[in-house]
């Protein structure tokens, strides 16, 4: 550990004297120094500077070849103006290193049009390494984002990673870590393909690197990233950046860095956050006031208003902020917040976003609430917006120095908020074109940017009845992490979904944290990223006022911190429907028994099986459950037709007495830890039309009671069109997860059970 702080009292000193003299890139030479300190190898080297003699070590004077690099903060790219160069030792002298820098200098100036600043040349030990390894160069390092603080890399390097990075699963072309937690990341490394190469885990391969060597590099990554946050406040040394690439494997199997390039910043205070212990007066008000009410038409205010009046609140509860009416739909009206008797929990402001930040300053110089949900868009979201957005956060930034400390707001740019423990729905969409929840699942805490995916996805899950539902919009004061920290609290949340395309600054890692503390309560959180293309980053950027973060990065942290990343809108819904239904059931186990009257389905289950985030494995039926089944068949004169093996295709001539107990012996077998059981409907063997759907033998009275009577995973599949919603219907409302596509049904339980 003293190492490694001598190496950060380096780093802090060579970095302040930079940015004093109004430079950010810190040299080759200026970083070797550091790493060694830190007791890392690094090459033989020495720096010539233009004036001096050229003095090379023996090392260096005996070698077959050297590397000549120009030491320059001006040329970062050294390659791409020849500013790498091999020559013999004894080719190496005041007038070749002069004409080197010349040389370097025009191509430079000719490319960008200015002479740059030459600090002199590095003269360089050339690394042996066997380039015909997967994973002889690596690229190393860290970077500061905007949304997750510093972040560590390792991964494939030089030419291979255009090889192979596209085309690796994601955890093995690199390993993305918060660099803070060591054994994290060792951990993320382990799965990467450089890791396993250089480990002799590969076919062919053999050991080169030692753990302890990566362990060393990945302290002294920790070590520096800890040491220089960005927003460790004015003034402070911050460290943006810092690039090992290559790390060549030299013949001795050490990690030893050719290259290296930091940046380094003056860092930053962050922004106040919200008083986040005001959110239970926004989600259970007692008093709510909305402005932008029409009295003489349907707009959306009256819809929030009518809204709040149909789901209980009394009028004497309600305000609404009207100039020039005494009262709409029997709810009192006044001309402004001034002229609020008392405050209000929670003030819904459906206006348009020239009169927000008018009304905004009112309820903040008054102190008249202690929640706001802003719905207008046009703020954030676009340029000419912009300047409005900033007003109200100027005026949120002014009441967070008071003692007060203002209120919490949702929006700008939400579609709305609801809350059942409130009870209350600022949503506006008419009930006509959206009708409330009633599913017979309350556990989930749906949060998310953007409104119409709460919306559009919700209208699917019709089994749900979320007990939280908030668009967040723009995310101007309460961040998504804050809103994951909070239902991660509620007892009765047990599965969080989040949809975001950006994280807001910080809020990255505050999810991370606030999803781990989930995780520790036994909630689920499933994340949906937009974004995550350089075209959708454009869209994300337009849409919500996101700033759409790396995909890949938002991927590896989240994965790492036990949150289930879905990859399209089919699979984040079917994940959400699962978390929902299996709650609370067992879910330490991969091993799946797959059944159905298909013979399609049973091959299509078979192959989904594995996945980038999951891998399950057919579970191996004992002896007594193989008898039970046998006995089944033979009883329902399958026996001739079907064999007992998993999985099971039972074929269409299977009724519904032969299902249930089918079911019933692979659940009670121990060697089994979940179900997935496909009903091709069409079968006339089956009672599933609605006529048949109340006899008691039928699968939609004896699957339910199956469901109830086991804590192990059990999900559905009616593969049909609209004839058979009746029996879905049914199904769900006993709390069944059901699917229309058997593949989805697998990925989905698949990535429930990989999150145990």
């Amino acid at each position: 550990m003293a190492a490694l702080d001598e190496a950060v009292g380096q780093l802090r000193g060579v970095a302040s004297a930079a940015l004093g003299r109004g430079q950010s890139v810190l040299t080759e030479p200026e970083l070797y120094a550091v790493l060694s300190r830190a007791g890392l190898p690094v090459p033989a080297h020495v720096t010539w500077r233009p004036g001096e003699r050229v003095a090379l070590p023996e090392l260096l004077r005996t070698a077959r070849s050297v590397v000549l690099k120009v030491v320059s903060r001006d040329v970062l790219h050294k390659s791409d103006v020849g500013g790498v160069r091999f020559v013999e030792p004894g080719a190496v002298s005041e007038s070749s290193c002069e004409a080197f820098l010349d040389e370097v200098a025009r191509r430079f100036e000719a490319a960008h049009g200015r002479r740059p600043v030459m600090d002199g040349v590095l003269v360089m030990e050339r690394v042996e390494f066997d380039a015909g390894r997967p994973g002889a160069e690596i690229i190393a390092g860290l970077r500061w984002s905007r949304d997750f603080g510093c972040v560590g890399m390792i991964g494939l390097g030089g030419v291979k990673a255009e090889l192979f990075g596209g085309r690796l699963p994601r955890r093995e072309a690199a390993a993305i870590f918060e660099p803070c937690d060591v054994e994290r990341a060792l951990n993320e490394l382990e799965a990467t393909l450089v890791y396993r190469d250089l480990a002799g885990q590969l076919r062919g391969s053999s050991a080169l690197v030692e753990d302890a060597a990566w362990r060393a590099l990945l302290q002294t990554l920790s070590a520096l990233a800890h040491a220089f946050p960005l927003d460790a406040g004015e003034g402070a040394v911050g460290l943006e950046e810092l690039e090992l690439n290559p790390l060549l494997v030299d013949r001795r199997g050490r990690l030893v860095p050719v290259d290296a390039l930091a940046r380094v910043a003056f860092g930053r205070t962050p922004p106040p956050r919200p008083p986040v212990d005001k959110l239970r007066n926004f989600f259970e008000p007692k008093h709510v006031c909305v402005a932008g009410v029409s009295s003489k038409g349907v707009n959306l205010g009256r819809i929030i208003l009518r809204n709040l009046l149909r789901d209980g609140f009394r009028p004497e509860q309600l305000t609404v902020l009207k100039p020039g009416d005494e009262e709409v739909d029997g709810v009192r009206c006044v001309p402004s917040p001034a002229a609020l008797p008392d405050g209000v929990d929670l003030a819904v402001l459906a206006v348009s976003a020239d009169v927000a930040p008018e009304l905004m300053g009112e309820l903040i110089a008054g102190q008249k609430a202690e929640g706001v949900i802003v719905i207008p868009g046009g703020m954030g979201e676009t340029a000419e917006g912009a300047p409005k957005q900033r007003r109200l956060e100027a005026l949120l930034a002014a009441a967070r120095g008071t003692a007060w400390r203002g209120p919490v707001v949702v929006g700008p740019n939400s579609m709305g908020v609801v809350s059942a423990p409130g009870g209350y729905d600022t949503t506006f969409i008419p009930q006509e074109r959206l009708p409330a929840r009633k599913g017979p699942l309350k556990n989930l805490a749906f949060l998310s940017q953007s409104g119409a995916f709460t919306l559009t996805r919700g209208s699917h899950l019709t089994q749900l009845a979320p007990r939280y539902v908030v668009s967040a919009g723009n995310q101007m004061d309460v961040s998504l992490g804050e809103l994951v920290a909070y239902a991660a609290e509620d007892d009765a949340v047990d599965v969080i979904a989040v949809y975001v395309e950006g994280f807001q600054e910080g809020d990255g890692l505050r999810f991370l944290r606030a999803a781990e503390a989930a995780q520790r309560r036994g909630k689920r959180v499933v994340l949906f990223k937009g974004g995550r293309s350089p075209e959708g980053q454009g869209t994300a950027a337009g849409h919500t006022a996101a700033i759409a973060g790396d995909y890949r990065v938002s991927w590896h942290l989240a994965r790492a911190a036990g949150v289930l990343i879905t990859e399209s809108f089919a699979e984040f819904e079917g994940v959400v429907r699962v978390c929902c239904a299996l709650a609370g059931r067992r879910r330490g186990g991969r091993r799946v028994m797959l059944m159905s009257n298909a013979g399609f389905e049973v091959v299509g289950m078979a192959d989904g099986l594995r996945g980038e985030t999951f891998a399950l494995e057919l579970a191996t039926l004992s002896a007594a459950t193989k008898g039970r089944m046998a006995t089944t068949l033979e009883r329902n004169k399958l026996g001739a037709l079907v064999e007992v093996k998993n999985p099971l295709d039972v074929t269409p001539s299977a009724p519904d007495a032969a299902h249930h107990d089918l079911v019933q012996a692979v659940l009670e077998d121990d060697g089994v830890d979940a179900v997935v059981v496909g009903l091709v409907p069409m079968s006339p063997a089956l009672a599933v039309l609605p006529g048949g759907l109340s006899e008691p033998h039928s699968l939609a009275q004896t699957l339910p009671r199956l469901f109830k009577a086991t804590d192990k995973p059990l999900v559905v599949v009616v593969d049909a069109g609209a004839l058979y919603q009746p029996l879905v219907d049914v199904l769900e409302a006993a709390g069944l997860p059901v699917f229309r596509r058997a593949d989805e049904a697998v990925r989905a339980l698949g990535v429930f059970l990989a999150g145990s």
